[in-house]
């Protein structure tokens, strides 16, 4: 049987001398800002369009040479097993094998991955980034060619009878710890916040230090929709300032995302508010009276909202990069030139960066609060992450009734008129970066119950 070659392939410099010998005519002049260094692949020699300009679409938003070049390689890993192991040829028919693959070929590569031969078997590490590049890739064919995914994102079961993510880390099926989902009314989610600040319907407030942080912590969760590593890790460089519009936006950082699936987000301003009094209040007296030094410290120098520039003590060398592409670990290690960490959320005590579990038992404490001090009908199950899914539900609500169009130029607003919630939902699954099946299923179905909200309540503007 013939055998085809998938390979990836690197952008080289562009030398119009070099060109002009080869043509021996002058070459035609480049316009640089049109030049996307982007890898490429191609299947006997012939460029393959779907991946490759896929790969054009990720260098321009994010010009990272080794991730883009990293992708490429597992793009063409897959296309190489769907052409030679599944018998999709590339060229018949006007087919292409990405486009007609099924969820049986994607069980099967991962299959191959996971128990195949030493060549074909990848760490966990591995599998979760090839994975997740695949699906990178199919989401940006459905909204590329409105092409819908050959599987769904988040399910399929294995051979062996378990169920799992389907792109992304395998994983045994889990017992279910929580609630599937349970989205806030705007009154509710207020009270939530009412809980942080351990205030009653009295108005009296119990004494409580970590209140204005805590209040900060659930505002940004009800306003963007972060998760919790996400909240545990953003700077306050990359807070967005304060809007007259109802809705802004917000960068959210790739390599502190789950699948790398960072990007652009709505957020609800007013729910920015109580982030930048906390920034100017409680968190500038933790700064005022400790100091932060981390081990092998990066040394800010300067920053922008998109990028920074910092010294590596330990050796000396002077670093340029986006804030989209810093680590976890190296977050942490970040100092300002006055010994403080940027990370938003400190400790009170240490003005370290807070644990990543007290993020869970901010959420603990006001929800308790709620529920004993102020209505005993809150959900006493609502868990941190529905912090997020209650954020989904109100930019549902509010791209449905239009009144995010106030938010962009009127020549623009056409683009942004929806008139039904299922289109509403998939527009808040960019915003969100994911969201699987069960997820869209909770969005639509409360969205709808929430209809006869006044729609200011989502946004700020009401009583």
């Amino acid at each position: 049987m013939m055998r085809y070659r998938v390979r990836v392939h690197v952008p080289i410099a562009y030398d119009p001398d070099v060109i002009g010998e080869l043509l021996g005519d002058p070459a035609l002049p480049l316009d640089h800002s049109d030049r996307v260094l982007a890898p490429f692949i191609t299947i006997d020699g012939r460029i393959h369009g779907p991946t490759s300009d896929y790969l054009r679409r990720h260098a321009m938003a994010r010009p990272n040479p080794a991730t883009a070049k990293r992708i490429a390689s597992d793009l063409a890993a897959w296309l190489d097993f769907l052409c030679n192991s599944c018998s999709l040829p590339p060229f018949d028919d006007h087919r292409d094998p990405t486009l007609v693959a099924t969820e049986d070929h994607f069980a099967r590569y991962y299959r191959q991955r996971q128990y195949g031969t030493d060549e074909q078997v990848l760490t966990s590490d591995g599998w979760g980034r090839a994975a997740s590049a695949i699906k990178r890739f199919y989401e940006d064919a459905q909204r590329i060619y409105q092409h819908q995914p050959p599987f769904e994102i988040r399910s399929f079961t294995h051979h062996t009878g378990y169920s799992g993510t389907t792109i992304g880390r395998y994983q045994p099926r889990r017992r279910s710890t929580g609630s599937a989902g349970t989205p806030l009314t705007p009154e509710y989610a207020e009270l939530l916040l009412m809980g942080a600040l351990r205030i009653d319907l009295a108005g009296q407030q119990t004494t409580y230090r970590g209140a204005d942080r805590d209040h900060a912590i659930l505002s940004l969760g009800l306003g963007t929709g972060l998760r919790r590593n996400n909240l545990a890790n953003i700077t306050t460089y990359e807070i967005p300032p304060l809007s007259r519009l109802p809705i802004t936006t917000m960068r959210v950082a790739d390599r502190i995302t789950k699948g790398d699936a960072g990007g652009d987000a709505f957020a609800f301003t007013h729910r920015l508010r109580s982030v930048h009094d906390y920034i100017a209040g409680a968190r500038a007296d933790i700064t005022s009276r400790t100091t932060y030094t981390p081990a092998d410290p990066l040394e800010i120098i300067d920053t922008t909202p998109a990028a920074i520039r910092y010294l590596d003590r330990s050796t000396g060398e002077i670093a340029s990069r986006r804030w989209s592409d810093l680590s976890e670990n190296e977050r942490r290690r970040l100092v300002t030139l006055d010994g403080h960490s940027p990370i938003l959320f400190l400790n009170e005590y240490t003005g370290g960066p807070l644990a990543y579990s007290s993020f869970q038992h901010a959420l603990d404490g006001a929800r308790d609060f709620v529920c004993k001090r102020i209505n005993p009908d809150f959900p006493a199950h609502f868990r941190l992450h529905d912090l997020r899914h209650t954020y989904a539900v109100h930019l549902t609500l509010v791209i449905y009734s239009g009144k995010l169009a106030e938010s962009v130029p009127a020549d623009r607003r056409e683009d942004w008129t929806v008139d039904r919630i299922a289109a509403a939902v998939e527009f808040v699954k960019y915003s969100l970066g994911h969201a699987s099946a069960a997820s869209t299923r909770l969005y639509i179905q409360t969205a709808h119950r929430f209809l006869g909200i006044p729609i200011e309540q989502f946004t700020g503007d009401g009583p």
